[in-house]
């Protein structure tokens, strides 16, 4: 029995360079160590790690037709993902995003193309109907789809299922209202630090949390090297980071939240499911881009018992379908 998971948001490609010994300047020209062409977005991330941790997770989102599009759909599918809410929209280009990482810095340029693309009618009833869960990733990048994100979680918390949203950082640099004005329909809210504390107009996390936490029922705060906490309603949670040497931080976020989906379907307390959020996501920064999703279960275990933890697994998430 699996928990079945919808996510909506960004199917993008990541051009990582990566090795660099600083970012660069205006007119610099630096060297890199290392060029992957890899699969990206917020979306396909979280999506591909549910998926290898062993949840039901089909996708929305849209790509253009071309070969980029049609490595990202291949490459879900090999990671068991079910693609066919995927539209392949022949008008547009799928988009991408520049990636120059040190490893613990990173800069990123990006080319929209597909990727605000998405609309509320790409996610139809059936998909609803058929999920225990939706998760939207790139809040602020889903330009066509924000619009109507009230009466989609409507419609969702009415078919039963719990939302989730990773908001994303907003590249307009305007940070809209309209994230704050849904709060109260999210079940779990999932920034990082810098993106809590400029929705929240606060200087310091805690602010920030106070904050969020009078709407969302919970909310989880990455906060890279520093760990990550959480709060829902008086309780509060804390987990450190975990030592590791990083390779590159730019899927950590995604996996992080992919492994606190995975124990908050499973129905873990909050505690217990940071820590694992916590583990997924400094294994994602082992390695460079999305080749950070973790590979399943069993790696999740070994990297714990190696730290000296131990979370049990596999799991039976609440509201699961045969």
């Amino acid at each position: 029995m699996r928990a079945r998971v919808l996510v909506a948001g960004d199917i993008n490609i990541d051009i990582v360079l990566s090795g660099l010994a600083n970012l660069p300047r205006s007119e610099q020209d630096i060297v890199a160590d290392r060029l992957d062409i890899l699969i990206g977005g917020q979306a396909a991330t979280t999506a591909r790690a549910l998926a290898r941790l062993g949840l039901q997770v089909s996708i929305a989102g849209r790509v253009g037709q071309d070969d980029f599009g049609s490595r990202a759909m291949r490459e879900l599918c090999a990671d068991g993902v079910d693609v066919s809410g995927i539209t392949v929209d022949p008008s547009l280009q799928t988009g991408m995003t520049l990636v120059l990482s040190t490893g613990t810095e990173r800069a990123l340029a990006t080319y929209m193309g597909s990727i605000s693309a998405l609309r509320r009618s790409d996610i139809g009833h059936e998909k609803l109907a058929n999920a225990d869960h939706l998760h939207v990733s790139s809040f602020f990048l889903q330009s066509f789809l924000r619009p109507e994100i009230p009466q989609l979680f409507d419609e969702a918390h009415q078919l039963g299922l719990t939302i989730s949203v990773d908001p994303g950082w907003d590249s307009s640099g305007e940070w809209r209202t309209d994230l704050l004005a849904i709060l109260s329909r999210i079940d779990v809210f999932l920034p990082n630090e810098l993106e809590a504390m400029t929705i929240t107009s606060t200087r310091t996390i805690e602010e920030a949390l106070d904050i969020l936490a009078e709407s969302s029922q919970t909310v989880v705060i990455k906060r890279g090297e520093l760990g990550a906490i959480a709060r829902s309603g008086d309780r509060v949670a804390a987990c450190p980071s975990l030592p590791i040497r990083v390779v590159d931080v730019t899927s950590a976020g995604d996996v992080f939240n992919a492994g606190f989906l995975y124990g908050y379907l499973a129905g873990w307390d909050m505690q217990r499911a940071l820590e694992l959020a916590n583990a997924c996501g400094a294994i994602a920064t082992t390695r460079v881009g999305s080749l950070g999703v973790v590979s399943g279960v069993d790696e999740v275990q070994a990297f714990l018992r190696a730290h000296g933890r131990e979370v049990t697994l596999p799991i039976v998430p609440k509201g699961a379908q045969s």
